[in-house]
């Protein structure tokens, strides 16, 4: 078993070749669609219009290496076939139905609440096919041994959307998946025997290796592509699933077995932990996104781009050679204590430790409390979510115009003054006061009629950068509901305007 397991090294081989050199060709047909991903977000770290045809690709990629590899005459096709109800079966049904639901959102667009549900059918789905958690039921013992399923699951959806947290500079969660394949794959190989569960563990993980490998070669600072929600479900998914099937080299305390997953998604779940913290105590929906993550930290601290992508992949990969050292008899409760540690200096380093500060008032220079912030955020969305269901059927100039006093108020508690809607050069909506007004803040909106440029104008006393995380949020609530668009609906228009400040015209 030991000779077949070092040829799963051309899983992982094809694998990247497959997805390398496909990737020139899909972005190529992209392309020539003629249509470009105009999603507008004050979020974006990147300039211009990149493909999300990432996750595709790497599914690809991995598919034609894995079927390969299971209909060829080689040690992963004597040990497992297609249709075998297996924990890896199931794994990788699971994958491929949170991917394929991630491609249909990158494409079209979902509501987080669809997404989710999907999330969890691909969890059941490999729950059923008998993946299992040993060292869980170990910790649990067989009087609970009926919690075990839906804790393995919830594990499994609380992964994918981690992954996808950490999607959010040009090769982040791609490499933090690669380290992560690796770390599996190293861990096979230490073991003194290898069943042949492990070798297809590991021809699957090398498949996985390969694919991820393939598409960071164009997805490396600065990035010609996206993973999309494809990518960072599928990996995740798969990721999980196969730390699952990780086992020691030799005995440990179930304690011990239980954080090995835990250790190698360290980064992962430490920044989706604190997104739901912060959004939280901020009175913001926990499915929202905002500019508050790890990489975002890191960003405004003053790391470039490619040296903060550098420092969490060295950070992952501390976490990785931890749960090593815990696979192969290493450090044990060491290897934990460390990890906490340094979770705790990373929460203050950062000024996560901050977040029940008093904070400055959205406009003026009184300070609130946290509790008084989260009231007003809530008031805030709760007004928002009544303008979007009373201005339902409306589009453009008739809508902007209906919408124009009641989204004035909102933005003044926000601290900006005035807005206005223009279309073409023609001034359509004009709300508010531009005195004292930094700069002008352009956000396109969808075209009233064909080939014309529409655009919100906001009026901001302040930098962008200088803006809190719930402005952040809350403006671009604001810029949804007069754009009309459904927040599941991914918007697909030609390449016109870009997000941008601009300098307030003399005079206000």
């Amino acid at each position: 078993m030991r000779a077949s397991l070092d040829t799963v090294w051309v899983g992982a081989v094809g694998a990247f070749f497959i997805t390398a050199l496909t990737m020139p060709l899909v972005l190529r047909a992209w392309k020539a669609l003629g249509r470009r991903d105009q999603e507008v977000s004050l979020r974006k770290v990147h300039t211009g219009e990149i493909p999300r045809a990432g996750g595709l690709v790497m599914l690809f990629g991995f598919g034609v290496a894995l079927i390969a590899g299971l209909a060829g005459n080689n040690p992963l096709s004597l040990t497992h076939h297609l249709f075998s109800v297996t924990p890896l079966t199931g794994s990788l049904l699971g994958a491929l139905i949170v991917g394929l639901t991630g491609l249909y959102d990158d494409l079209v667009g979902l509501r987080a609440r669809t997404k989710l549900l999907m999330q969890i059918v691909a969890a059941t789905v490999a729950v059923l096919y008998g993946l299992h958690w040993p060292a869980l039921e170990l910790l649990v013992g067989w009087e609970l041994w009926w919690i075990t399923p839906p804790l393995t699951a919830l594990f499994l959806v609380a992964a994918v959307n981690a992954v996808n947290l950490m999607d959010g500079l040009d090769g982040l969660a791609g490499g933090i998946a690669f380290i992560g394949f690796a770390t599996i794959l190293v861990s096979i190989v230490s073991a003194p025997v290898v069943g042949p569960v492990n070798i297809a563990v590991a021809w699957t993980t090398a498949c996985a290796l390969g694919a991820v490998g393939g598409f960071l070669v164009f997805n490396r600072h600065p990035a010609r592509v996206f993973m999309g929600d494809a990518g960072s479900y599928f990996l995740g998914f798969l990721l999980a699933a196969l730390l699952l099937h990780t086992r020691p080299v030799r005995w440990r305390v179930p304690e011990l077995q239980f954080v090995i997953p835990w250790l190698v998604l360290t980064l992962p779940f430490f920044d989706m932990g604190m997104a739901v913290l912060r959004r939280k105590l901020r009175g913001q929906p926990v499915f929202s996104s905002d500019s508050d993550h790890v990489h975002h930290r890191l960003l405004a601290a003053g790391f470039s781009h490619a040296h903060a992508v550098a420092l969490l992949w060295a950070c992952t990969a501390m976490f990785a050679v931890l749960a090593y050292l815990t696979v192969i008899g290493v450090g044990g409760w060491w290897n934990v204590l460390g990890t906490v540690v340094a979770l705790l200096v990373a929460s203050v380093l950062l000024g996560y430790h901050r977040l029940l500060t008093r904070l400055p008032a959205f406009s003026g220079e009184r300070r609130v409390g946290w509790r008084d912030r989260r009231r007003e955020v809530m008031e805030i969305l709760a007004a928002l979510r009544r303008l979007e269901d009373d201005a339902e059927g409306d589009a453009g100039p008739t809508r902007w115009r209906r919408l124009a006093p009641e989204v004035g108020e909102l933005l003044r508690r926000l601290g900006v003054p005035g807005f206005e809607v223009r279309v073409g050069q023609a001034t359509v909506v004009e709300h508010g006061t531009t005195d004292g007004t930094w700069a002008f803040l352009g956000l396109p909106l969808p075209d009233p009629q064909q080939g014309q440029r529409a655009e919100l104008r906001l009026a901001l006393a302040v930098r962008l950068p200088d803006l809190q995380q719930e402005q952040l949020m809350l403006l671009e609530r604001v810029v949804g509901l007069m754009a009309g668009a459904s927040s599941a609906a991914r918007q697909w228009v030609p390449a016109r305007g870009s997000l941008q400040e601009q300098p307030a015209e003399p005079g206000g």
